[in-house]
């Protein structure tokens, strides 16, 4: 596997989803209290992520990360897990890598928790 295969560049074709798209059916704002004063929602606005993006690294930062073996792998084992779970779409190795830090972001006790374990709060 290339490193173009595993993040995507060549494979990641969602954005392209976007070419046919008709802004005219995307979603307008119809919040009422405010609907005279706001611009319709263009159609890259009212979809999710993986569809609005041109590709896999579109809209993102480079944040280089080093893991350990067993972490590696066990990354690699979920990615595996979730192109099995979403069997009908590309499951990007970028994608699980960024919703692998969302969840730890949103679950800073587990960060911290792991962090205790490699030694922290020791001294």
């Amino acid at each position: 596997m290339t490193k173009d295969d595993r993040y995507g560049a060549t494979d990641d074709d969602y954005g392209d989803d976007l070419d046919g798209y008709d802004s005219e059916t995307a979603s307008p704002n119809t919040d009422a209290t405010d609907s005279a004063t706001t611009e319709p929602e263009s159609a890259a606005d009212s979809l999710p992520f993986i569809f609005a993006r041109r590709t896999v690294k579109a809209d993102r930062e480079a944040v280089p990360v080093y893991v350990q073996d067993e972490t590696a792998a066990e990354i690699g084992d979920l990615e595996r897990e979730l192109s099995q779970t979403f069997d009908g779409d590309k499951v990007m190795a970028l994608d699980v890598r960024e919703a692998l830090i969302r969840a730890g972001l949103e679950n800073s006790d587990d960060v911290q928790r792991v962090m205790k374990e490699w030694g922290y709060g020791r001294r």
